[in-house]
């Protein structure tokens, strides 16, 4: 009879052998798996009072990881999309556990029988076009600080790029002869290229004199200490383009990374490229991703179309409600007496329709 794993094991074995081996998932996707593990696992052991290589399996709890989804929800206020992606990193875990150790087969089935929490879709956030000038125009050439700073901004609102996409961005990734573009990784490993306005390659080329010993296989952008930009270092960068720009976007609370990769979506599609071009653009697997953005131009369209009537007799046309059911219902509905009355006035009974609309 095998010796029982301790959890320990399993957690290294899971991590090294089945995502990293087996699965053979990205190194970004390793990270995540990470964040999510040492989380639940310091959790847990602050419950327990025990540091968390003493913990045991019975951290293999449905209970106890309902109680990590309402700590996420509390105390560190994480949004339903964040915890669900928590819970997500957990059922995998709770998977391979079944598959490898059977005497843990009905702990794992609990946790696995965790729902989702809801959550609503928020609008997508972008900035117009003008906010793009005034905050790309707001940046300090005259610093290598500032000439870095256009760059980034050029470049991610140029690609559309995920800021991992960008951080990861290496010097020999750009080409600038004879057609400028950019080599890019996206989610799943999947390569795709994107090309430069001229523009960005100057403003790339501003930025790289000032590092005169950089070679091509060194990071494109990189902080002040000569290290990789992180995440939240291009999140600083984006808050202080902001602030010294002065810009008050009206679709968005913030100007923050995700926030320019709508806004190149948005303008992509206004400029009348077709869904499944912006789609390669951004790297989207799924097409239904792009749609989101036709869905919240067709309502601008809408509400700007139902504002600006020209003619008066324009200005009282009815437009289609927002609610689809409410629509639905209002679709080939019989005309209150009321409006039988206005429209048919003069009209002898004979003249009207059962339907209540105007004999031919």
């Amino acid at each position: 009879m095998s010796k029982e794993k301790s959890l320990q094991v399993l957690i290294q074995d899971f991590f090294v052998r089945h995502l990293a081996i087996e699965r053979n998932v990205s190194p970004n996707t390793i990270a995540s798996y990470r964040d999510a593990m040492k989380l639940f696992l310091r959790h847990s052991a602050e419950l327990d009072s025990r540091s968390p290589d003493e913990l045991d399996h019975q951290v293999l709890d449905s209970n106890r990881v309902r109680a990590f989804l309402i700590w996420l929800r509390d105390v560190r206020k994480c949004a339903s999309r964040t915890r669900n992606q928590r819970l997500a990193v957990l059922k995998s875990f709770a998977r391979y556990v079944a598959n490898v150790a059977p005497e843990h087969l009905e702990r794992c089935r609990l946790i696995r029988e965790i729902r989702p929490a809801r959550f609503e879709t928020p609008p997508i956030r972008y900035l117009t076009e003008n906010e793009v000038v005034s905050l790309i125009a707001g940046t300090n050439v005259a610093t290598s600080c500032g000439r870095r700073d256009r760059a980034l901004l050029l470049l991610l609102y140029n690609t559309g790029a995920r800021v991992q996409e960008i951080i990861d961005l290496n010097i020999d990734d750009i080409e600038s002869e004879p057609i400028p573009f950019v080599r890019m990784i996206g989610k799943g490993r999947k390569p795709r290229t994107a090309p430069l306005w001229s523009r960005t390659i100057k403003a790339i080329r501003a930025m790289l004199t000032d590092r005169v010993s950089a070679e091509k296989a060194c990071p494109l952008f990189v902080s002040v200490r000569g290290r990789r930009l992180s995440r939240s270092g291009v999140t600083y960068i984006l808050r202080k383009a902001q602030e010294q720009s002065g810009v008050e976007p009206q679709h968005t609370p913030r100007v923050a990374p995700h926030v320019l990769r709508h806004t190149t979506a948005m303008h992509l599609l206004r400029s009348g490229v077709d869904i499944t071009t912006i789609a390669a653009w951004l790297g989207h697997a799924n097409l239904a991703t792009t749609h989101s953005y036709v869905e919240v131009d067709l309502r601008t369209k809408q509400a700007v179309l139902a504002a600006s009537s020209p003619l008066d007799e324009l200005s009282e046309a009815t437009y289609p409600s927002p609610d689809i059911v409410d629509w639905l219902e209002d679709l080939g509905s019989r005309p209150r007496y009321a409006q039988r009355r206005g429209h048919d006035r003069g009209l002898s009974p004979r003249a009207r329709s059962p339907s209540g609309f105007h004999s031919a």
